[in-house]
């Protein structure tokens, strides 16, 4: 199926002055490497996001719109919004105006209680997108930063459409809330842990039909077992990994890897 994955890691290697300067300098510095697969659209995706999304939906909503760069979009309360670059679309979805993590934070005309927030997924047309990083590399003003400088610039242009990620996430429940998590901070990656360990899940690990991809170390089962006074080791509402020996111990909403707890309780 020609399916692959290249792992790049953050190198000098172009110029040899400097690490990557922003997330549009991580992209600029392998563009040889990505020149080289001759696509026709490239995607562009954060690392510290957890979510389940169909890219195929999102990119045939760019073709279809004709858009030279399109960014997944979600609404955010407003008070979260200045954390995240900020939009204001039109009719047809096209992006009018666009702010990065801006103090004060434009609603959405029919929500005020909420901002539409650019979720830091794009789709660019490949000759654009590459033509768009040669010309930010050589701008010293620049923080080479896709949210900061690209996506205001292409905005400018009227280029920049915005994909509503409803129409593209991938939920074993259609009537759910879109499941998004920025985890780029420790207390939110901690808060999307424990989100896994909740009776009813928002992100369904258990869907087969859009399983997970993942590597799985070869550990024994987890086990529960009693301690030398005879206490019972037991969990709830939890997710305790394989390699995992929980004696004499009560584990409640916690998610465990590869942990030995003996006679205390664990609770978040």
């Amino acid at each position: 199926m020609n399916e692959f994955v290249d792992l790049l890691p953050a190198q000098q290697r172009m110029k040899g002055e400097n690490w990557y300067r922003g997330t549009a300098d991580a992209v600029t510095q392998n563009l040889d490497i990505i020149r080289r697969y001759k696509a026709e659209y490239v995607v562009i995706l954060a690392g510290d996001h957890i979510y389940k999304q169909d890219y195929s939906r999102m990119l045939i909503d760019h073709v279809e719109k004709g858009a030279r760069c399109t960014v997944a979009c979600m609404p955010v309360p407003i008070e979260e919004a200045s954390a995240f670059g900020v939009m204001a679309v039109d009719e047809n979805d096209k992006i009018i105006e666009f702010v990065e993590k801006p103090a004060n934070p434009p609603s959405m005309p029919n929500d005020p209680s909420k901002s539409l927030a650019s979720m830091g997924i794009y789709v660019f047309d490949a000759d654009y997108l590459y033509e768009l990083l040669e010309e930010d590399d050589r701008d010293e003003n620049s923080s080479h930063d896709f949210g900061k400088d690209l996506i205001p610039k292409i905005t400018e242009a009227g280029l920049a459409y915005a994909h509503p990620f409803p129409l593209s996430c991938v939920q074993s429940d259609p009537d759910a809330e879109p499941y998004w998590r920025d985890v780029g901070t420790l207390e939110a990656y901690w808060k999307a842990n424990l989100d896994l360990a909740s009776v009813v899940p928002e992100l369904d690990m258990y869907d087969r039909n859009w399983p997970i991809r993942t590597y799985n170390e070869s550990l024994p089962p987890a086990k529960f077992v009693q301690d030398r006074s005879g206490s019972h080791g037991m969990t709830l509402n939890s997710l305790v990994s394989g390699g995992c020996v929980i004696s004499g111990s009560v584990v409640v909403q916690s998610v465990l890897f590869s942990a030995r707890s003996r006679e205390f309780i664990l609770q978040h």
